[in-house]
């Protein structure tokens, strides 16, 4: 399959973009309000904080520099302005230098320095330079230049039927081409890890990613939960899904074919092409925006039941097999592939060409998202952000 190119705009790293965002971006919940009446006020795109860099300790701390740092430097943001309070563990100012040295401009501002209504007031006057200094120019690239996160949620009997292995297909593809695809979702995956694991490059890969697994469950039964006996959940139940291997054998799908070039923790981007795993949570907002922070230009979203989570800078494309769900959700759904699964029952094709067939109607709007077209998510200005704490929180 013969793919478009993409337009969009080359970051002096050398990043490439396709969209040309300015984020507001708070370091701390107390800042929270602060970054929001900034953005109200400007148009640019707020990301907020649960709770932010107050109180952290050891993996969470480094996680969260991680994780806010390569928000900033987010090959689809031109420019961030960083709001703190002051008196965090990791202030706006800490924050700025090190998107700044990520190669992205980052202006920063704190509270306890200026108070609230100033801080406001020189945040507008911040953020509408840098939208008059922004370049209207894009330039021409390849699809190798995409980053694509994958995830699944609210799953049911067409999410392993249609809508995941479709991704897969577009996903072999994609790479064939030169680019990137991040499957997530750890525990998702429990009962179907062997699968990805004999299509690690190496020994070394493949022992990294079932260590994480391994590690997933037994961090779940420490804290009394059976994983395995308590899935699939009532929402896959009710989408008639019935064991936890149905459920995962249908999830790992969506990584195609491809071999697995190595493991990501949560929020750290790739350091080559081709597949990768994130050490991510299964929970949606946690997991999409684990998938923004890993450097995705645009995230793929099977779901069966339907959901309308988007991400600040990162495009959400939401797919569905299901026909109630692409007819009840049509300003959330982006891919309706429930007519494939009329093809699958009436048998006038094989499998395989059929989902070939949804890999390539993934495939095209991938590159007229890559090339401005925005999402449902992005119209109806879907922003949600959540980063997976793990440690103590004092």
């Amino acid at each position: 399959m013969k793919l478009g190119e993409i337009k969009g705009w080359r970051r002096e790293n050398g990043d490439f973009g396709i969209r040309n965002h300015i984020v507001v971006l708070s370091s701390v919940a107390c800042a929270n309000h602060a970054a929001l009446e900034i953005a109200r006020r400007t148009g640019a795109i707020p990301i907020i904080q649960e709770e932010g860099a107050c109180g952290m300790f050891g993996e969470d701390r480094k996680r969260f520099l991680r994780c806010m740092a390569n928000v900033g430097s987010h090959p689809n943001v031109a420019w961030t302005l960083v709001v703190g309070l002051g008196c965090e563990g990791i202030d706006a100012h800490q924050l700025a230098d090190e998107i700044s040295k990520r190669g992205r401009n980052a202006e920063s501002l704190l509270i306890q320095e200026l108070g609230m209504d100033k801080t406001v007031k020189r945040g507008v006057e911040l953020v509408n330079r840098a939208k008059e200094n922004l370049t209207p120019l894009r330039e021409t690239a390849g699809v190798e230049e995409l980053v694509i996160g994958l995830k699944c949620g609210a799953s049911d009997y067409t999410s392993g039927l249609i809508s995941n292995p479709s991704v897969g297909k577009a996903v072999d593809i994609l790479i064939e081409h030169g680019g990137t695809a991040i499957i997530t979702e750890r525990l998702e995956l429990v009962g179907a890890e062997q699968i990805l694991a004999r299509r690690a490059k190496s020994k070394e890969v493949a022992e990294d990613f079932l260590r994480r697994i391994k590690k997933a469950v037994e961090d779940v039964n420490k804290r009394g939960v059976d994983w395995i006996g308590s899935q699939p959940s009532m929402g896959n139940i009710k989408g008639g899904l019935t064991t936890i291997e149905e459920k995962s054998l249908g999830a790992v799908k969506k990584a195609g074919n491809a071999q697995l070039e190595g493991c990501l923790d949560y929020g750290e981007k790739p350091k080559g092409r081709g597949l990768y795993f994130m050490d991510g949570p299964g929970y949606d907002v946690k997991a999409v925006s684990g998938l923004m922070c890993a450097g995705s230009h645009i995230i793929l979203f099977t779901t069966g039941l339907g959901t309308y989570l988007g991400s600040p800078v990162s495009p959400v494309i939401k797919i569905t097999g299901n026909p109630t769900t692409a007819r009840k959700l049509r300003d959330a759904i982006d891919v309706d592939l429930s007519v494939l699964l009329e093809e699958i029952i009436s048998k006038d094709a094989s499998l395989d060409e059929i989902l070939e067939i949804g890999g390539k109607m993934i495939l095209e709007e991938i590159v007229r998202v890559a090339n401005g077209k925005l999402t449902k998510a992005e119209k109806s200005q879907h922003i949600e952000f959540s980063i997976e704490l793990t440690g103590i929180i004092a």
